[in-house]
């Protein structure tokens, strides 16, 4: 896998996330209505922004050895979580809110990862381990 092709693919998973999130929103309106469109929203940013800020801190390690990378990434994943915990509890706090579409729009766009594995797997390339393979 080359750096320019794992940016490359991260690039194309927070598009597609950000697809994601207003084709669920857009899917709502259109077959429940107006009240679910932010629930809808805030689910999808709820999932995307976190990835948003996961995706900086990796970007920031580029470059560095092992060690920093491996340290970043952990770093990163963890601040991932207690911010997503964050955001949940402040959205949690809005009079009313229906959790149907909340969680529909933040699984589906963190669904994104599971297809990303298929839909980009040209981008990366990949190499046998062993001398006969």
């Amino acid at each position: 896998m080359t750096e320019k092709s794992g940016f490359s693919a991260v690039r194309k998973i927070l598009l597609m996330q950000v697809v994601v999130i207003f084709v669920t929103t857009g899917g709502f309106l259109i077959l429940k209505g107006e009240s679910y469109i932010i629930p809808s929203f805030l689910g999808g940013l709820i999932a995307f922004l976190p990835n948003l800020y996961f995706a900086y801190r990796i970007s920031l390690a580029k470059g560095e050895s092992a060690k920093i990378i491996v340290r970043s990434f952990y770093s990163g994943e963890s601040r991932k979580i207690l911010l997503t915990c964050a955001l949940f509890a402040i959205v949690f706090q809005v009079p009313d809110i229906q959790i149907f579409p909340l969680m529909t729009c933040f699984v589906a766009v963190l669904s994104v990862f599971w297809f990303a594995l298929v839909l980009f797997a040209q981008d990366f390339e990949i190499k046998s381990v062993r001398k006969d393979g």
